[in-house]
């Protein structure tokens, strides 16, 4: 009765909307970055992450606020911001440890510099500003709201969560491992607050708050 009410995702769906998600953003973004330069291209491929699963949701007439958790309260807000700093606490854990085992990442550091080198305009500050807001709001749509809502309703908690956070990871692709594996670890945080909420809107808060915070350290630390 309750799929009948919300819309049922069958699960083939959901992952083959991911793979197209994946390989449109691989090759759009690349296409957007010669085209039109690193500051659009950061936006657009987030909206991507967005745009196709939302797109499949409308077609198929999912009820998109009740599939994914998308009622907005000042309690769910301020739960955003507190997950945000949980999970800052246990990024920058994870990040130290894998540091100190892989050494340094290349791909994070290539990251960094991007950023940082955008951030020296206006122009670039605000597109910055925006990829990396848009990444809560995107990321957690497409993973947690779309891919884990639909796994948890075909199996359960545990497998749908690492099944989500380790998607994540690959998104975050590095072959040094580290951005894999920090991803991978902020999917398991984001995708248990969003579990134990029920609100697509505390994760979107909670990743948004971190990027964010990370970007300040970012430009003062260079």
């Amino acid at each position: 009765m309750e799929q009948e009410k919300v819309g049922a995702v069958p699960t083939v769906d959901a992952v083959l909307v991911i793979l197209v998600t994946f390989v449109l953003v691989l090759f759009l973004g690349s296409l957007f970055y010669l085209v039109l330069g690193s500051g659009l291209a950061l936006v657009l491929s987030e909206l991507l992450i967005l745009i196709i699963p939302l797109g499949y949701m409308l077609i198929k007439h999912v009820n998109i606020k009740r599939y994914v958790g998308l009622d907005v309260t000042p309690k769910l807000v301020m739960l955003g911001f507190a997950s945000g700093a949980l999970l800052l606490f246990v990024d920058i854990i994870v990040s130290v440890a894998l540091t100190s085992i892989f050494g340094v990442s290349q791909a994070v550091e290539e990251s960094n510099a991007i950023i940082t080198d955008l951030s020296t305009s206006t122009e670039g500050l605000i597109a910055v500003v925006a990829a990396l807001a848009l990444a809560g709001v995107c990321e957690e749509f497409a993973f947690r709201g779309f891919l884990q809502s639909t796994l948890t309703r075909r199996y359960s908690f545990i497998p749908a969560v690492f099944a989500s956070a380790f998607v994540f990871g690959l998104f975050h692709f590095d072959i040094q491992l580290v951005y894999i594996l920090s991803a991978l670890t902020a999917g398991l945080v984001l995708g248990y607050v969003y579990y134990r909420w029920n609100s697509y809107v505390v994760a979107a808060i909670a990743h948004s708050t971190v990027n964010l915070v990370v970007l300040v350290v970012l430009l003062f630390a260079g």
